[in-house]
């Protein structure tokens, strides 16, 4: 199951830089894996991720090891402990980034960014890595597919990775449409 997860993970890394949607050394994934959490490293290259750029903690429990994981493990942590949802992407999608300095509620007018996301809300910038920002996170994941903190980027919640990670490529695709209105 694990490696099957990670595999997972390193598609969808690649794809979320190769759309663009991270740079080289920007954003993190996870999954949820029992009382588990596999995510990616502090650092790691999501266009090119290798086994030994994941990590397996407890979702509950602090570990050593914790030092190692993405900088936004708190974020992840707080998202399956208050949620149902099973994988959480984080990206820095270049459009979504610049909308979030304008809007506090992001409405797509493509018939897919519709269908799909409706609206997306805007928080305030809050800290990185902070409890703060890991309670607003998950509080509006627990209702929502995305959320989108100003000025940093989209987290994306679901069941499944793929289609937490579909969510953002659909929701930039629909803030490109609404930056050349």
């Amino acid at each position: 199951m694990i490696y099957y997860q990670m595999r997972k993970l390193q598609l969808i890394g690649r794809l979320l830089f190769e759309e663009g949607l991270v740079d080289a050394r920007a954003g993190n994934l996870s999954v949820r894996v029992g009382d588990k959490i596999l995510i990616t490293r502090r650092g790691s290259f999501l266009g090119d991720l290798r086994d030994h750029d994941f990590i397996l903690l407890d979702i509950e429990k602090k570990n050593l090891l914790d030092e190692r994981a993405s900088s936004e493990l708190v974020v992840h942590r707080e998202v399956y402990l208050k949620t149902q949802k099973r994988a959480v992407v984080h990206a820095h999608p270049v459009s979504v980034v610049k909308l979030s300095f304008e809007k506090d509620l992001i409405v797509p007018k493509d018939s897919e960014g519709e269908e799909l996301l409706n609206s997306v809300k805007v928080i305030p910038k809050l800290p990185s890595g902070s409890y703060e920002l890991a309670r607003e996170v998950a509080k509006i994941l627990s209702t929502s597919k995305l959320v989108v903190v100003r000025g940093h980027g989209v987290f994306s919640a679901d069941t499944d990775a793929f289609y937490a990670y579909s969510h953002i490529s659909v929701l930039e695709h629909s803030c490109k449409i609404l930056l050349d209105e």
